[in-house]
């Protein structure tokens, strides 16, 4: 339909073998007004080669010279992108309902105070569907609670980035969250409740940098302090025991990825250098 273009921005390094299936899932969309842009941020293996392979107009390849960040990415795909609504895609990801971007789109129709659309997914490393259950005025929500949106399933308007901005890129962790934050204070949220998307299982997933999480999660709250402040004072302690126990969280979760899932990478490292335990 005129004036109902999507664009559909995909970052991608080093996971050729993952973002065919991401490509894919987007071309066989029955709302096909469609561009997908994909940032390669300076990948080493096939990516340009496996994005030439579908040989569509509707894909835009840009390459970093050299790497910059997913955050860096997105912003650069923001940039050039030429439709009304704009949609995220992480390379490891894929939209498993053809029906996703219409339905959203479908969304916005309705309810002209929307500018963010998301979906449930599928995530594939804890094998459980995941409900982000964010309608409405949600800033309050969003400020005190990071909740379970995934990147992969969200649509916006052309005109919240022109309202809002970029992604912040002072963040190296939790910027999307950040983002929707931001997005909250001026529109209002949907969601489609059935899963429209697959969360991939990738190693970069498995090996979470527990550090940067921490830094994002700190940065977020020092971002935004003032608006606690303004939510009064029994909002802004429990927003800060929410916090503090946040920080607990993201400390144990560390704990436990250094401990358990760092065992079997040493194992393996001994056994190639032939070293006995």
């Amino acid at each position: 339909m005129i004036g109902e273009k999507v664009s559909v921005i995909i970052p991608t390094y080093n996971r050729s073998k993952y973002l065919k299936r991401a490509i894919q899932s987007v071309l066989e969309q029955s709302h096909n007004d469609i561009e997908i842009i994909v940032i390669d941020d300076a990948s080493t293996d096939d990516t340009e080669k496996i994005v030439q392979s579908f040989n569509d107009s509707r894909i835009i390849y840009m390459r970093n010279d050299e790497r910059k960040g997913a955050n860096f990415c997105r912003n650069a795909g923001l940039k050039i992108a030429s439709g009304n609504y704009i949609a995220f895609l992480d390379d490891d990801d894929y939209y498993c309902d053809k029906d996703k971007l219409r339905k959203q789109i479908g969304l916005f129709r309705k309810n002209k105070k929307l500018g963010f659309v998301g979906s449930a997914y599928y995530d594939e490393l804890i094998k459980k569907e995941r409900q982000p259950n964010v309608i409405g005025k949600v800033d309050k929500k969003l400020l005190i609670s990071f909740s379970d949106i995934e990147t992969s399933t969200i649509m916006i308007k052309r005109e919240v980035i022109e309202k809002i901005g970029f992604l912040d890129e002072q963040f190296s962790s939790e910027q999307n969250h950040d983002f929707f934050y931001r997005i909250s204070k001026l529109y209002e949220f949907d969601y489609l409740p059935e899963v429209a998307v697959i969360k991939g299982l990738s190693s970069s997933q498995i090996s979470t940098n527990i550090k940067n999480k921490i830094i994002g999660y700190i940065l977020f709250h020092k971002k935004h302090f003032h608006d606690f402040k303004e939510e009064g004072f029994r909002f802004f302690t429990y927003a800060m025991l929410k916090f503090f126990f946040g920080l607990f969280m993201f400390l144990f979760i560390g704990i436990f990825l250094k401990k358990f899932l760092l065992i079997p990478k040493i194992y393996e490292s001994m056994k190639k250098l032939k070293i006995r335990a």
